[in-house]
C-alpha cells in the first residue's frame, strides 16, 4: 500500500478545529486572494478539510478550483 492510498481516523472534533485554524491562517494572510502559493494552498487545504467535515469526496476538478479560484471560500454544512 503506497502513502497516498493510507487512511486514517481523526475525530470530528479535530478536523474540526483544523478546518478553523486554516481558516484563521486564511483570514490573516487573505489567502482568498489566491495571490501567492501559500495562498493557494492554504485555500486549498482549508477547502480539503471542509469537504472532509461535509463528508465530500473531493473531484480532481474541484481541487484545481480550491487552488485557483479567487474569492472562493469553504462552507461547513451543518
Amino acid at each position: 500500500m503506497s502513502d497516498s492510498d493510507k487512511a486514517i481516523n481523526v475525530p470530528l472534533w479535530e478536523l474540526r478545529e483544523i478546518a478553523d485554524t486554516l481558516r484563521m491562517v486564511a483570514n490573516a494572510l487573505e489567502s482568498p486572494k489566491r495571490e501567492s502559493c501559500l495562498d493557494r494552498n492554504v485555500m486549498r487545504s482549508w477547502n480539503h478539510a471542509v469537504d472532509l467535515i461535509n463528508g465530500h469526496s473531493t473531484s480532481i476538478n474541484e481541487s484545481i478550483s480550491y487552488y485557483s479560484e479567487v474569492g472562493q471560500m469553504p462552507s461547513i454544512n451543518v
